[in-house]
């Protein structure tokens, strides 16, 4: 079944690579064919025993076996045309018409096209769930006798009426959309922006009037060095800026769609002092969607009076245009500049290298929505426009919906209703969130008809409702939309769900893309964090990490570009207006909807996908038969998120959910189980439900073989890929001031729970029992309160386990992976993977008895371990591929190393701190089968805080450790013995320090090796001399870096090192060392210890 395993995770997601299905049904075929010609066999010994057959075999089971086998590679072909189709030719014709959805035709294909494409990644997602059903129940290895049963069960889910009909009827659906478009022309629309959305623009003011804007238009200018300001150049950001220094200066002037960024540049350019100082020689190009090098060059000679050929090179153009700026000053604007030109960088710069011979106070003015464009043209700070502030805008918007005083001064019947128009006027204001655009987008509506009846309409009116022209505020914004790519839009689009001003949360999102397969786990936070740069999103003001908002007039955008696809039900009267192939519906009626009203949404509305209810209910009787409705039958839902404060139990109905992938439980209820039909919703990733908490999970749960994360009151369950960590969060009270918010699952912090300790216990058990450990190959499990593991934590159920990490399980007792399976046999050790093991805080853990360390283990993390320590460590055997040993414990005694060819030879670190009663450390003896060998590879040891240690003499020996590079002792008070008469055989040791040993006994002289490159000795009595006499002449230790401090009897440092020679050190309070006056610094060491005591 580890075959299987690997096969279907492709097949796991609704963007599965379509050779995954290919995959899969030449694994499955074969096993289907067996298991029918064993039924079938066997029915027809029953008929000749005259025994009854079974009525239950459907007619797909009793057909000959090549036509099953014929019909399962039909199955498995038209799945794999449907997969390929979508991922290829839809997508890529959805994508070619969201540039032009404002059109009719292309907005009337768009909805049909997503529609079929919906349907048909529904059908492949119900594929998926067979395959993932049969994997799982095939792997559980019931016996010969059932062993059957899966495939036979697989046969009869995926076969629709004997003529798998239903995927026909898919690709007929695709077969036709895609005939449409392609007979309409529109498989060649291009991916670009219809000039009459965008047209282009030129220097020339577009305006009139300008209103407000003479700050932003002063710092500009001062930027831009005008008006004998001093033009600052950007601190450097990168190790490139220094050679940017002598390259044109960029000034990028960045804000969302019709904020005014050209209209600030046209101002710009128009202005008599910026003319003047750029010599009346400025440059406009509008640069568009269109980042073509060669013709942006080609516009910048033709503004510089230079007459181009279409055949000219990009060489010959960009030596004309090099010396057609040469001893000019000069302002370039590149207007609306987009992400295109991240595609060519190398031509930008070449661009701009190339306009750098131009005169000393040139520039260049870039306009953009993007920061990723901004970051790219410049590495000094951006110019961040934002709307106009609230009475210049007041202002402006006058003037757009009422028009000149003129206009009114004839008209006594607008002047009588002007005061209550300039109420609305000013109701309305906020919407538009200081926008000039949408000013006049809105002014536009509002003058065609001046009555009080149509104001107030446009007043209670989305935005995104109105009609409005090519160039009005939601055309432009869709521009944003459109230059997304694909799976963007669709993260962005589902955004409509919220309610204008709702603060969300990031992890939710993330979530629910996921879940609807937008994005992979992995990729869910960048993406998140790209819309945010590209200002769909924004942090929510005053309010805690990861909490947004999305900006009015984006949020009419979201909800204009999938205005067929999600619904807000706010009110009893939106349930008739839900559009009948809505797949994401949000309701936040503050609990004004009766629930009866809302099962009606199941009866109208089956291909949902998404369902978020935000309200809360009182009464448990009536809401109880709501989500057992929802759960009957909306059967396509993959996101669910309800309110269950009052609920009891889940009904058992939540099994009909197979593409279920996040469940979000809101609200605070204690739950003795879940419902035993959750452990089939084999596509769940995520149960959300912080405020709840599960006593246990229902049996088979481990089988959610999809699950990534539970999150409930006092436990965590977090699987990313093949890491796995369990944790039972410690229970806090929460701050008065932390907020809920509802329809992202609300911060709920983890309060005591109603639980006695017992009972703590007990759940902790239960729940780690049958939680799901498929693939697994890092498992981290912390603060478990349990006594015992769970049943699965064995190398014979976790044969991919490589690392296994134990921290604060304060109650836990034994670890049955390290007992041995076969007692008698090396295989015991040999049966897994294991490469590291790390245990910390496990203060109860009983090591006496037999322990069967795997003999792949590469790095050991042991601290506070438990009990019969001394036993574990005595374990150590056969661990030739050993790296890492780090040991702390305090009741730990002794450390026996045996070094042999199959032990320990690998070792390259060991760390031994923090072992109060270590009194140890030594080789244990040869014996005639396992002669003592050496640390081969051993590098670096250090040994510190253990007070109980007396002696290192028989361990830190030079023939044991012949490569040694670094050896630390610190901090063991009753230390006595250090071989420091024999460091100089250390023939590889480059830094030794020894610090904090008051007790050190030893009259030797210290001799160092030559390869010594740090000395460090701290707190050492009884060191005399360190004398290196023993070296020859041409030997110095001239580089070495020297730190002495508080060594009291040491009187000299003699041989071929002298003071003199020392490049680096310190040295203080040794007080009987006379060579040289103390404190003494040199070096790098003396900033760093000045202060030292």
């Amino acid at each position: 079944m580890d075959k299987v395993v690997g096969i279907l995770r492709g097949v796991a997601g609704v963007a599965a690579d379509a050779n995954a299905f290919r995959e899969f049904f030449h694994w499955v075929t074969p096993h289907v064919l067996a298991a029918v010609l064993s039924q079938q066999q066997q029915q027809l010994l029953q008929l000749d025993s005259g025994g009854p057959v079974s009525a239950s075999t459907g007619n797909n089971r009793t057909a000959p076996l090549h036509q099953i086998q014929d019909d399962l590679q039909k199955l498995e072909h038209n799945l794999w045309v449907i997969q390929t189709t979508i991922t290829s030719t839809m997508h890529d014709l959805i994508d070619r018409l969201e540039w032009h959805s404002h059109r009719e035709t292309e907005a009337r294909h768009l909805r049909q096209i997503k529609d079929a494409v919906y349907d048909a990644e529904d059908l492949l997602d119900e594929y998926n769930y067979y395959a993932l059903k049969v994997k799982v129940e095939a792997s559980k290895n019931l016996g010969q006798d059932h062993s059957h049963g899966p495939f036979l069960e697989f046969l009869d889910s995926v076969n629709f009426n004997g003529n798998f009909s239903k995927v026909m009827e898919i690709q007929d659906r695709l077969k036709h959309v895609f005939d449409q478009s392609m007979g309409l022309g529109l498989h060649k629309t291009p991916k670009k922006f219809d000039r009459l959305v965008r047209p282009e623009t030129c220097r020339v003011l577009d305006e009139s009037q300008i209103f407000g804007r003479e700050q932003e238009l002063k710092e500009l200018m001062q930027m831009l060095g005008v008006d004998g300001h001093k033009r600052g150049r950007p601190a450097a950001h990168t190790n490139t800026t220094e050679a940017r220094r002598m390259e044109l200066p960029v000034l990028p002037i960045v804000g969302m769609g019709g904020v005014g960024k050209t209209t600030m540049a046209q101002q710009i350019c128009e202005d008599p002092e910026v003319r003047k100082h750029f010599h009346h020689r400025i440059i406009w190009i509008c640069v568009s969607d269109e980042f073509e090098v060669n013709r942006l060059t080609k516009d910048a000679l033709k503004s510089l009076g230079v007459k181009s050929e279409d055949t000219d090179t990009r060489d010959n153009l960009m030596v004309n245009l090099r010396d057609s700026v040469k001893s000019k000053k000069f302002l370039l604007v590149l207007d609306d500049m987009w992400d295109d030109v991240l595609k060519d960088e190398k031509g930008c710069r070449t661009f701009h290298r190339t306009l750098s011979n131009g005169l000393d106070g040139s520039m260049i003015l870039v306009t953009t929505r993007s920061s990723k464009v901004a970051n790219l043209v410049s590495d000094g700070n951006h110019y961040e426009l934002k709307g106009l502030q609230d009475g210049v805008f007041w202002n402006f918007f006058k003037l757009c919906a009422f028009g000149s005083v003129q206009s009114w001064s004839n008209r006594p019947e607008l002047q009588r209703i002007r005061p209550e128009l300039e109420r609305i006027g000013r109701a309305i204001l906020p919407k538009l969130k200081g926008s000039p655009l949408a000013a006049k987008t809105l002014g536009r509506l509002l003058k065609c008809n001046r009555s009080i009846e149509h104001w107030e309409d446009i007043l209670k009116s989305e935005l995104w409702r109105l009609e409005q022209e090519e160039t009005d505020i939601l055309p432009a914004l869709r521009l944003s939309y459109a230059y997304l790519p694909q799976y963007m839009k669709r993260c962005f689009s589902i955004c409509a769900i919220y309610p204008k001003d709702h603060i969300f949360q990031k992890e939710f999102l993330a979530d629910i893309w996921v879940a609807q397969g937008y994005v992979e786990p992995q990729d869910a936070s960048s993406c998140f964090d790209d819309l945010v740069n590209r200002s769909f999103f924004q942090q929510a003001a005053h309010q805690y990490d990861n909490q947004y908002v999305i900006h009015d007039l984006l949020h009419d955008t979201a909800q204009l570009v999938s205005k067929d696809e999600c619904f807000i039900i706010q009110h009893v009267s939106d349930l008739a207006k839900i559009p009948p192939k809505v797949r994401h519906l949000s309701i936040f009626t503050n609990g004004n909807i009766r629930c009866s009203d809302l099962l009606y949404i199941c009866a109208q509305n089956k291909k949902l996908r998404s369902l978020v209810c935000n309200d809360s209910y009182i009464n448990w009787e009536p809401f109880a038969p709501m989500i057992d409705g929802w759960f009957k039958e909306l059967l396509n839902i993959r996101v669910l998120s309800f309110d269950l404060s009052t609920v009891r139990k889940l009904p058992e109905s939540i099994g009909n959910s197979i593409h279920l992938r996040y469940l979000g439980l809101l609200g605070n209820s204690t739950f003795e189980t879940l419902s035993s039909s959750v452990s089939c919703l084999y596509h769940v990733q995520t149960i959300n439900a912080k405020g709840c908490v599960f006593k246990r999970y229902p049996q088979d749960f481990s089988d959610l073989i999809s699950l990534k994360k539970i999150e409930s009151k006092g436990f965590i369950y977090n699987k990313d890929k093949d890491k796995q960590c369990l944790r039972w969060p410690i229970m806090r009270t929460p701050d008065r001031g932390e907020a809920r918010t509802r329809l992202s699952p609300p911060y709920a912090p983890n309060l005591a729970l109603p639980l006695t300790p017992e009972e703590q216990l007990q759940m902790t058990e239960e729940q780690i029992e049958l939680l799901p450990h498929w693939n697994l190959q890092h498992l981290t499990i912390e603060y478990y309160l349990g006594q015992s593991c769970p049943s699965w934590l064995r190398p014979d159920c976790l044969k991919m386990l490589t690392s296994l990490k134990l921290s604060y399980c304060k109650n836990i007792q034994s670890i049955s992976f390290f007992d041995p399976l076969f007692p008698d046999s090396e295989d015991s050790k040999n049966i897994c993977h294991l490469e590291v093991l790390d245990i910390q805080h496990c203060p109860n853990i009983n090591w006496q008895g037999l322990v069967a360390l795997p003999s792949s283990l590469r790095k050991i993390i042991l601290g506070n371990f438990g009990h019969s320590t001394d036993h574990f460590v005595s374990c150590f055997r056969g661990l030739a591929l050993l790296k890492c040993l780090q040991i702390q414990c305090e009741f730990l005694m002794s450390i026996p190393l045996q070094v042999c060819k199959n032990n320990l030879q690998a070792l390259e670190d060991l760390h031994i701190y923090q072992c109060s009663s270590l009194t140890s450390i030594y080789v244990s003896e040869a014996s005639s089968r396992h002669p003592v060998g050496v640390f081969s590879s051993l590098s670096s040891v250090t040994i510190s805080l253990c007070n109980a240690l007396l002696s290192l003499d028989e361990f830190l020996m030079p023939a044991y450790m012949p490569v040694v590079k670094t050896i630390l002792v610190e901090s063991c008070r009753q230390l006595a013995l250090l071989p420091i008469d024999e460091l100089h055989r250390f023939s590889c040791l480059e830094v030794l320090r020894i610090e904090s040993c008051p007790n050190l006994n030893t009259r030797r002289i210290m001799t160092l090796p030559s390869s010594l490159r740090k000395l460090s000795l701290l707190g050492c009595p009884s060191i005399e001399f360190i004398d290196n006499s023993h070296l020859a002449s041409s030997v110095t230790l001239k580089g070495l870096n020297l730190k002495l401090i508080s060594c009291p009897d040491l009187i000299s440092i003699v041989g071929a090192i002298s003071v003199s020679e020392i490049q680096s050190g310190y040295i203080h309070d040794c007080p009987k060392l006379m060579e040289m006056t103390q404190p003494f610094t040199r070096g790098r060491y003396w900033y760093v210890l000045r202060n030292h005591t």
